[in-house]
């Protein structure tokens, strides 16, 4: 007979040591206490964070970890958790824990969270409620590229070296976070720990010896997953002189689909782009959800005046965009389209929801829901 609990302060040890296991066992060595070190490095206190599974002799045999973060977008707060390091033993798989932990989760979130976030396959969490959505660009750009369109950009003064070496760095990261329109909150405290997360590299970018921003590559340097500079004017020279920096061909990078600016100036020059998912999600309170993103679109985008009404997972809304801003009503007009959990997340979130037979203003969906990797878990 299972028993389902939090786990036990003096069981944190005994969490990490059967991830461990689970995930090295299931794919390539893990070693959870250095992949993610936010949650599990040394002296983190992260046993509350889990939901377990044991069996009569007290062995865990499954669990789940939810790490609480506050989304700060469009000037919204919002309450999210964000689920992860979802482990069953071998020996113990058809025996129906993770859909016990995980419904315990859900429970508990519906009460806390506003919206949940994970990644994983598809179809796997979507018998959990979870809907792939969001956006993202991905843009390659090669040697050619940079060698024909930005042969004029001097980058001669730009160089590199790790983050945590360059002084002041974790402060710079720390404030550029805080000035973007959508943002997971980063402590200040945890930032050296963030920026390495899930094998995430950091490197200081300065120019002229001056620190003047960051970049977060992956492990093997051919992605550039968030860029952070103080002046926007030299991102062009940052990415012709980091492309020479890794000796590679090829890097791609990856931009918030709500970056205007961004992605027009990456667009200009890269060889090919392509507009990708970004997590899988599933929205407790449609209402500050909604309230929250149409206002980041409107801040950055622009959303097209109008009003959305609906009745979605049960909850009735009424959106009002005007020159004022984004509000929401908790009720729905007469006549307004009824969708269930699924169907409101695959219109809100999705690019093919936009085919569904729902009367909306044009551009207001999908929600530009953002997920930056030095915060995933």
């Amino acid at each position: 007979m299972s028993e389902y609990r939090k786990a036990k302060p003096e069981e944190r040890e005994a969490c990490i040591e059967f991830a461990d296991y689970v995930f090295s066992k299931a794919h390539c060595p893990h070693d959870f206490e250095t992949l993610i070190p936010r949650v599990y490095g040394e002296g983190v206190d992260s046993a509350s964070m889990h939901r377990i599974a044991v069996d009569e002799r007290g062995k865990i045999r499954a669990l789940i970890a939810v790490l609480r973060e506050e989304l700060e977008v469009g000037g919204k707060a919002l309450q999210a958790g964000f689920v992860g390091t979802v482990s069953v033993h071998p020996k113990a798989r058809g025996e129906g824990h993770m859909k016990v932990l995980m419904g315990e989760w859900l429970k508990e979130m519906r009460e806390t969270c506003d919206i949940a976030v994970l990644g994983g396959q598809r179809q796997r969490y979507e018998y959990f409620g979870f809907t792939r959505g969001g956006s993202q660009y991905k843009y390659s750009v090669n040697r050619s590229n940079i060698r024909h369109a930005l042969k004029k950009t001097d980058c001669g003064g730009i160089s590199f070296c790790p983050l945590e070496d360059a002084e002041g760095g974790y402060e710079l990261v720390y404030n550029i976070n805080r000035q973007r329109p959508a943002r997971v909150e980063r402590p200040k405290e945890q930032i050296g720990s963030i920026v390495r997360n899930m094998g995430e590299k950091a490197l200081a970018v300065l120019d002229n010896e001056k620190l003047t921003g960051y970049i977060l590559v992956s492990g093997n340097g051919d992605t550039v997953c968030e860029l952070g500079l103080l002046d926007a004017g030299i991102m062009e020279a940052v990415i012709k002189a980091y492309l020479a920096y890794t000796g590679r061909d090829e890097i791609e990078i990856v931009a918030p689909a709500y970056d205007k600016a961004l992605n027009q100036r990456i667009g200009r020059f890269a060889e090919s782009y392509c507009v990708e998912p970004s997590e899988m999600f599933q929205i407790f309170d449609f209402a500050n959800v909604l309230e929250a993103y149409l206002s980041l679109k409107q801040k950055t985008l622009g959303l097209a005046l109008g009003e959305f009404s609906a009745v979605l997972d049960g909850q009735p809304v009424t959106v009002y965009a005007d020159e004022n801003g984004v509000s929401v009503e908790r009720t729905a007009k007469p006549g307004a389209a009824v969708l269930d959990k699924l169907q409101a997340q695959e219109f809100l979130l999705s690019e093919y929801g936009r085919f569904m037979d729902v009367q909306a203003p044009v551009g207001w969906f999908p929600l530009p829901v953002f997920w930056y990797a030095a915060d995933s878990f």
